[in-house]
């Protein structure tokens, strides 16, 4: 019996030989490899082998060849500094702990010692129990202030307040990047605060290396009582916090003071301009708020201006807009300088303390000149002093300008119109009066021909509403 085995099994050895043999004509006339051995065997008694695929888990590529796919740069690449911005290899396990899931299970030598002591009994192996209460909440608040420390960014990222998002959100302009580092340890800026006016990446085209990047990088700073500055700076591309350092200490090395008028708004209205960039600014009266072009707000915001109008024309270029607004803050004179100059009283007249004059500044040495004295082709309209030739045309209904008025006014129907609505509007003010003289009763409303057409009064809701109850209780019963 032993023999016949043995002769059993070498028979079924070459039997699966042949069987391997088989296939090829079946590969040859199209067949595919699935198929054929699908095919039951021609023997009743041989043997049919399928073939095993030798694949392991273990055996698969680490994360590190994915990692490659995703941030790997050709030698061409390279050469031409693509390697600079690649995407660095993240540990997405961080914080995460073998052992510990939702299911919430102690695994031993995992979540705690594979033997366990007994009273009288000695040690004796601890088994898979559930997790004691508290471990894993405690084990999830530890990965959420890992992930919150070391996030990445996307659905990880660290929130941050509306007003410090800047102005586009998911842009680094107009983003706060804190106040300037001090050479001397003894002094701090905390009072002080930067922002980010322009951010771009410029280009200029060389014989050796070909066209070389880098940034530019526009900052303000101030501490929002007067001392504000700014400066365009230049950064090595590709190492943006660094440029971003670098442009923040190099704004707090060019601060100038600005006077205010009332610590809030600027002294007069005045003109501006740099390159094609004009600005026309406007003192405004408390609570106006700053409604101009955002960088001229940041300015102000640093700066410590609270109320002012500024109107922009020609190239709205971001560093011309900032340097003529600076510009013009640096040229305007108080309102004790104005009378000195011209040796007069400098009265103001405002439109809400209802054009009441007010004399806000007089000649320092008090000497006042006469109407004799004065030139009769002196200009002293203080808008052409203020605004120095360059009068805007304000539009109706834009600060300084007339009042915004509807342009069917001066047509014919207008009156028409307002005779036609007459009736309409004057609705609610009649029904009031005629309950007030008739009192609130039903009948107070009504029309001036109710003695001849008794008809003409309002409904008596009340005795309406009755009658609807009292037909659907009818027809309900």
């Amino acid at each position: 019996m032993l023999k016949l085995g043995a002769a059993q099994m070498v028979l079924g050895v070459q039997l699966q030989r042949a069987s391997r043999l088989s296939l090829a004509p079946c590969l040859r006339t199209g067949l595919s490899r699935a198929s054929a051995i699908s095919q039951p065997s021609i023997h009743p008694l041989l043997p049919t082998v399928l073939p095993v695929r030798q694949s392991s888990f273990y055996k698969a590529g680490g994360s590190d060849e994915l990692w490659k796919t995703m941030a790997g740069v050709s030698q061409q690449g390279k050469k031409r500094g693509r390697a600079k911005n690649t995407m660095k290899k993240k540990d997405l396990n961080r914080g995460q702990r073998l052992g510990y899931g939702k299911a919430k299970i102690a695994w031993p030598v995992l979540v705690h010692k594979a033997t366990g002591t007994q009273k009288g009994k000695g040690e004796a192996e601890a088994g898979i129990v559930e997790m004691k209460e508290g471990i894993y909440e405690r084990y999830q608040q530890t990965l959420d202030e890992e992930r919150k420390k070391n996030s990445y960014g996307g659905r990880g990222r660290k929130f941050t307040h509306p007003l410090d998002r800047g102005w586009a959100g998911g842009r680094p302009l107009g983003k706060k990047f804190g106040p300037p580092l001090a050479t001397n340890k003894e002094i701090t800026f905390d009072n002080f605060e930067t922002i980010l006016l322009e951010f771009k990446t410029v280009y200029h085209m060389t014989g050796n290396l070909g066209r070389v990047r880098r940034n530019s990088i526009l900052m303000c700073t101030g501490n929002g009582q007067g001392a504000v500055g700014f400066t365009v700076s230049a950064g090595k591309y590709g190492q943006n916090q660094k440029a971003l350092r670098k442009s923040v200490n190099k704004a707090g090395l060019r601060m100038v003071y600005v006077d205010r008028y009332e610590d809030r708004t600027v002294y007069h209205d005045f003109f501006t301009q740099f390159g094609h960039s004009k600005i026309f600014v406007q003192q405004q009266p408390p609570g106006y708020g700053i409604r101009a072009h955002r960088a001229i707000k940041a300015i102000c915001q640093m700066c410590g201006i609270k109320d002012l109008y500024a109107k922009c024309e020609g190239s709205l270029n971001v560093q011309s807009v900032v340097k003529a607004f600076v510009l013009g803050l640096l040229r305007q004179r108080t309102h004790q300088a104005l009378a000195d100059e011209k040796q007069l009283h400098l009265v103001e007249m405002r439109k809400e303390s209802d054009y009441y004059p007010r004399v806000v500044a007089s000649p320092s040495d008090g000497k006042v000149r006469t109407q004799e004295e004065i030139d009769h082709n002196e200009i002293l309209d203080f808008e052409m002093i203020s605004f120095e030739g360059h009068k805007p045309q304000w539009r109706p209904g834009q600060s300084g300008g007339p009042e915004k008025q509807n342009p069917w006014e001066l047509s014919p129907g207008w009156g028409k119109h307002l005779r036609r609505n007459y009736a309409a509007q004057a609705a609610h003010s009649v029904r009031r009066r005629m309950r007030i003289e008739k009192g609130p009763e039903w009948g107070a409303v009504s029309s001036h021909l109710y003695q001849k057409y008794p008809e003409c009064v309002e409904r008596d809701w009340p005795k309406y509403t009755r009658m609807s109850r009292e037909r659907k209780a009818a027809e309900g019963d």
